[in-house]
């Protein structure tokens, strides 16, 4: 995996980050989340959440989050600075389902654990590599009791960019569509069947020559990567520049 030595491991408080509580039935709750967003929801259990977004009808993405299910219930874990966007949206066929969402103020912790490192009942993975696992845990009652060295939220951030996950910040929202952030290989599900923008993002995948793509690039300055455009924010650890680059596919060397 490129740049795999980079990873760090421990455990941040995720400060920005909010727990969203889709309340209905969990059939209801599923089949809503099921044609909205852009993952397979059937695949999620206790243990095992997905990153996944949500898009437009053209197939742009609007939004970047986590969805799991914690002692039963389905929730959203996403930025504070998008959740508008998210409860916008899903408002329109919340009364459909019968379904509800709430802000639950629940502290939302990131776990980086080596690859083989065992991980508690109470964690939820969301994405895995062969160096390392990411997982979250909602600590409800401020219980959390640290086992591990401490990470920074950039730190953690970088994890998710050295392990393909390349998000998109507010004011990007409507600019990009999966497969041009390779969101296709790691949020998008194309077997599940329809959901929001599911027309335009399949033709995509089936039909169409992709001439753009994004890479994270490691770059001690901001000069170095100029050529491309930078996706979400970039971080720096050290003297090293983590930056998710967007550009056309010949002008990576």
């Amino acid at each position: 995996m490129l740049n795999s030595e980079f990873i760090k491991y421990g455990a941040v408080n995720l400060e920005d980050i909010e727990a969203i509580h889709l309340n209905g039935d969990f059939d209801s709750v599923l089949d809503l989340l099921q044609g909205q967003v852009t993952s397979d929801c059937t695949q999620i259990s206790e243990q095992s959440g997905q990153i996944s977004s949500l898009c437009n009808e053209k197939g742009f993405i609007l939004c970047n989050f986590e969805i799991i299910l914690d002692q039963n219930k389905w929730l959203i874990i996403i930025d504070k600075a998008v959740k508008g966007i998210f409860l916008d949206e899903i408002a329109k066929f919340l009364p459909f389902y019968k379904v509800s969402a709430e802000l639950l103020g629940y502290k939302v912790i990131g776990v980086s654990r080596k690859k083989d490192e065992p991980m508690p009942a109470l964690e939820h993975l969301i994405l895995k590599s062969d160096k390392a696992t990411l997982s979250l845990l909602i600590d409800k009652d401020n219980q959390y009791q640290r086992e591990l060295d401490n990470l920074s939220i950039d730190r953690w951030a970088i994890n998710r960019k050295i392990m393909g996950d390349h998000q998109i910040k507010y004011e990007e929202r409507g600019k990009y569509r999966p497969h041009e952030l390779g969101q296709h290989n790691t949020r998008v599900s194309f077997s599940k069947g329809c959901f929001k923008g599911q027309e335009i993002i399949a033709r995509m995948e089936y039909l169409g020559k992709l001439k753009k793509e994004t890479r994270l690039i490691t770059h001690s300055s901001q000069e170095e990567v100029s050529e491309f455009t930078i996706i979400g924010c970039s971080y720096q650890d050290q003297e090293i520049i983590f930056s998710s680059c967007l550009g056309k596919i010949d002008s990576f060397s």
